[in-house]
C-alpha cells in the first residue's frame, strides 16, 4: 500500500471513530437535557400541585384561624367567659366550655389536613409559601412551648396533630373535612376515646377564668401569643380584608395587675359575639 492509501485508510478510520464519539456525545448530551426539561415539568407541576392546594385550603383554614382567635380573645379580655361559665343554665355553661375547645381542634384539624395533603408536595423557593409556612409554625410553636409559665391549653406538636385527626371525616368528593360542632359535641358524650383526648382541654377552660380572676399579669399569655400568631396568619390570608371581619385586633400585651383582676392591658377593639 502505498503512503497516499495508507494516509487515507487511516483518515477513515479516524473519522470514523470521530463521527462515532460525537454520535454517542450528542445521544448522551440529548438524554441528558431530556432529563433535566422532564426533571423541571416534574418540580413544575408539583409547584402548582402546592398552589392548588393552598388555594383549596385557604378559605377554611382562615374561616378557622379567624374564629379561634376570637374566642381567644374574649377568653382573655373579654365579659363572656367570666359571665357564663358559671351559668346558671347548663347549656349556656356547656357551650362556654365545648366551644372554645372545638375552635381549637377545628384549626387543628385543617392544619393538619394541608400537612397530609402538601407532605409530598414542593412548595418550592416562593417566598409566599415560606412565609405560609412561617405562620403555620408560629401558631404551632406558642402552643407547645414550655416557655410560657401555666400548663393549661399546653399542647405538643404531636398532641396537635392527634387532635386535629381525630377531628378529621370524609367530605364532598371524598375529600378531608373538619367535624362540625354538633357532632363534636356527640362524640364528646358517646366515645370515652375521644373524649379524652379533650378531657383536659375543657378544665383548662376554667383556669382561664381563674387566671383572670387571680390578676395574674401572664397566665393567659400562652392565649394571648397564640392569638397574635393567629392574626398574622390571617392577615397573610386575607392582606386585603375582604374575607372574614375585619376586628381582628391583637390583644395588648399582658401588664402588672392595676386592680383591674384581668392582669391584660384592654384590646383596642374586642370582637363582639361568643
Amino acid at each position: 500500500m502505498d503512503t497516499l492509501s495508507l494516509i487515507s485508510a487511516v483518515l477513515s478510520v479516524l473519522g470514523a471513530v470521530v463521527a462515532g464519539v460525537m454520535t454517542t456525545w450528542s445521544a448522551r448530551k440529548a438524554s441528558m437535557l431530556e432529563h433535566r426539561l422532564a426533571e423541571q415539568r416534574h418540580q413544575e407541576s408539583k409547584a402548582e400541585q402546592a398552589k392548588e392546594v393552598l388555594s383549596r385550603y385557604r378559605e377554611p383554614l382562615l374561616l378557622a384561624a379567624f374564629s379561634l382567635q376570637s374566642r381567644l380573645h374574649n377568653a382573655v379580655s373579654g365579659v363572656y367567659f367570666m359571665n357564663f361559665l358559671d351559668h346558671d343554665d347548663v347549656d349556656e355553661r356547656r357551650y362556654a366550655r365545648d366551644y372554645t375547645v372545638y375552635v381549637l381542634a377545628e384549626y387543628l384539624c385543617w392544619v393538619e389536613i394541608l400537612r397530609r395533603e402538601m407532605r409530598f408536595l414542593d412548595l418550592g423557593d416562593d417566598e409566599s409559601n415560606r412565609a405560609f409556612t412561617r405562620h403555620l409554625s408560629a401558631v404551632t410553636n406558642e402552643l407547645s412551648t414550655l416557655r410560657h409559665p401555666l400548663p393549661h391549653f399546653r399542647l405538643f406538636r404531636g398532641q396537635q396533630r392527634a387532635i386535629g385527626e381525630l377531628c378529621m371525616v370524609s367530605g364532598a368528593n371524598g375529600r378531608s373535612d373538619s367535624i362540625t360542632y354538633p357532632a363534636f359535641c356527640t362524640r364528646i358524650d358517646g366515645e370515652p376515646e375521644f373524649q379524652r383526648w379533650f378531657g383536659r382541654l375543657r378544665t383548662d377552660v376554667d383556669e382561664i377564668v381563674t387566671q383572670r380572676r387571680s390578676g395574674s399579669p401572664d397566665g393567659n399569655v400562652r392565649l394571648l401569643r397564640t392569638q397574635h400568631a393567629l392574626i398574622d396568619l390571617i392577615d397573610f390570608l386575607d392582606p386585603d380584608r375582604t374575607r372574614v371581619p375585619d376586628d381582628r385586633a391583637k390583644l395588648r400585651e399582658p401588664v402588672a395587675d392595676q386592680g383591674s383582676g384581668t392582669g391584660t392591658a384592654p384590646a383596642q377593639a374586642a370582637p363582639t359575639g361568643a
